[in-house]
């Protein structure tokens, strides 16, 4: 298994990629802040969290939420 699936199994954020849980908009704005801002394995992991996401078939359902309650302007324009 490659190093980044390791950490992302382990990594806090995959909790964004649990359909059954309310989304934590705190954490999704933390994790595309960290896409933006770190470098290396902190920044890979945040753009597995974010494709798999956005390539969820039930990504669109957390669109409203996203829209209202986010306060990281990058978090609305990237759903």
């Amino acid at each position: 298994m490659p190093a980044e699936m390791t950490m992302l199994t382990d990594h806090p954020a995959r909790q964004l990629l649990d359909f059954s849980q309310k989304l934590d908009i705190n954490l999704l704005d933390n994790v595309v802040n960290s896409m933006y801002h770190d470098i290396g394995s902190q920044q890979r992991v945040a753009q597995e969290v974010l494709t798999n996401l956005k390539d969820h078939p039930d990504a669109w359902t957390r669109v409203d939420t996203i829209l209202e309650f986010s306060q990281n302007m990058k978090t609305k324009v990237g759903t």
